[in-house]
């Protein structure tokens, strides 16, 4: 396969003078400057690139020489994170990412800032950009972050405490070896090492200096798995719907999308049976998969039951009121719809319980068969430490303090339409592996500055490892190995159990 390494930044680095002398004359230099305005934008369109070129001199057979641009690919840009154990929740806005390839030209690979919540992307990725990049050799990118806010248990007081860091912060990433975009469609996958990334010392000073890997993967083009070039449960309003496409609006992550329906495609909730029900602002979960042409196909789309009046929040419990309950309060680490901002990220979130609110499981990705007991969610089995969202039909109502300066404050109360467990992952050492047939077993030792074992004081839990456990930078694993786990947390017979859909090495 031939790659084309000259980039369109070479051809700009013409200036006037030469591009006079090489060309047919332009009026001016402003035609030249806006001409290669317009060249310099063409770099990070979505489909093949045009050229930029121009007639050079006549040679015996009359023709012309041409300066061909290189095609460009499509390509699905991912942020994921490597964990650091006493953070709960961390928000940044990625700014811009540039990559670098051998002839030194940058390419925006970012071409609109979004948000993103980190700790819940623990043994998984999220996309953040989707778009066709100029095919060659990449050396390195460089990431651009800022309007960080971020929940943490203190280490000394064990309190859940806030800051805020404006930045901007930039991480540079070696490529070693060089990165190769050919023509098929790639997945960029950007890991952030948060324990490298984020210290605090003995008097309580938090500093951030984004430390980042990065990796690349084919694009699979069936599949949801989004280090392969899909997504899984992304949350979401649909903004505008044409025939068997939608497009849909996110606060996390991708800021817009659209996707392309088929026969294929399941609509597992009641209330959309499929494309001919779904109206503008209804609030969607979407599983898709990367296509060839650059366009994303929807697998799975997933009504949360509330519309462009409703909202949700999502994020780690960390209290419980009354028995059975009727208030939760949540460290914030995602949300959609009404009342909801990025800034709201890592705000403590009241969620008021009526009696009748139904209780339910994403299972997407999650394996819950064979289990050796029965996974339950419910009133009853609702714990500190389980990652949930929550679906209300009227919005958030606004609450009161501050985000800065390492004050807590209550971003608002929602009142629950449904309460939804969701999965998160779980970092530390393995022991007790006990391979059997379809399930594994293992117990988690948890890291002693775990927030989750501050939270809850459990040091270890139980996990279960089906046979289609997705596993991720890992081959096998063994007692001692240091591993992220991802999937459903239970709270069974007074233990807490973990069946996972991933797994990932630390």
């Amino acid at each position: 396969m031939e790659i084309h390494r000259k980039t369109v930044g070479t051809v700009l680095e013409l200036s006037f003078s030469e591009w006079r002398d090489r060309c047919e004359p332009l009026e001016d230099e402003m035609a030249f400057r806006n001409l290669n305005k317009v060249a310099a934008g063409g770099l990070v369109l979505a489909g093949a690139l045009g050229f930029v070129a121009c007639g050079g001199g006549s040679n015996a057979g009359g023709s012309t020489a041409s300066a061909p641009t290189p095609s460009a690919t499509p390509m699905q840009v991912s942020l994921g994170d490597a964990p650091a154990d006493w953070i709960m929740a961390f928000g940044m806005t990625v700014n811009s990412i540039t990559l670098t390839n051998s002839a030194g030209a940058t390419v925006n690979v970012m071409p609109a800032s979004a948000a993103t919540e980190m700790m819940q992307l623990m043994a998984t990725v999220q996309p953040v950009s989707t778009l066709s990049v100029p095919q060659g050799t990449y050396t390195q990118a460089k990431v651009t972050v800022s309007s960080v806010s971020m929940g943490y248990m203190d280490p000394v007081s064990h309190a859940y405490t806030q800051k805020t860091m404006a930045g901007p912060f930039t991480a540079t990433v070696p490529f070693s070896p060089s990165m190769t975009v050919g023509t098929a469609p790639a997945a960029l996958n950007f890991d952030m090492n948060m324990a490298s990334s984020v210290t605090i010392d003995g008097s309580g000073n938090v500093t951030f200096s984004p430390a980042m890997t990065a990796a690349m993967a084919t694009v699979s083009g069936t599949s949801a798995n989004p280090w392969q070039g899909g997504m899984q449960h992304q949350v979401g309003s649909v903004s505008s719907i044409s025939g068997s496409t939608f497009t849909m609006g996110s606060m996390m992550g991708l800021p817009s999308a659209t996707f392309t329906t088929n026969g294929n495609t399941q609509f597992p909730a009641t209330g959309l049976p499929g494309m001919n029900m779904m109206t503008s602002g209804m609030m969607v979960a979407v599983d898709a998969s990367l296509q060839a042409d650059g366009t994303y196909l929807a697998q799975r789309v997933e009504y949360m039951g509330v519309g462009s009046t409703g909202g949700m929040g999502g994020g780690l419990i960390t209290s419980i009121t009354g028995n059975p309950p009727t208030q939760l309060t949540l460290a914030a680490n995602a949300g959609q719809g009404g009342g909801m901002m990025a800034s709201s990220i890592a705000g403590n979130l009241i969620i008021s319980l009526p009696a009748t609110v139904p209780y339910s499981i994403d299972t997407d990705g999650v394996n819950l068969t064979g289990l050796p007991f029965a996974p339950s969610f419910d009133a009853g089995s609702l714990v500190k430490g389980q990652r949930v969202n929550v679906v209300s039909a009227t919005g958030m109502m606004s609450g009161s303090g501050g985000m800065g300066g390492g004050m807590t404050g209550t971003l608002g109360t929602l009142t629950a339409s449904q309460v939804q467990l969701e999965p998160q992952a779980l970092h530390g050492t393995v022991s007790a592996y006990t391979a059997g047939g379809s399930l594994t077993t293992f117990t988690l030792n948890l890291p002693s500055d775990s927030a989750f074992t501050t939270l809850t004081g459990v040091t270890t839990v139980q996990v279960y490892q089906q046979a289609g456990t997705q596993a991720m930078g890992t081959t096998a694993v063994a007692n001692g190995a240091d591993v992220q786990a991802r999937g459903l947390l239970f709270y069974d017979a007074g233990t807490y159990k973990l069946v996972v859909g991933w797994l990932a090495a630390h």
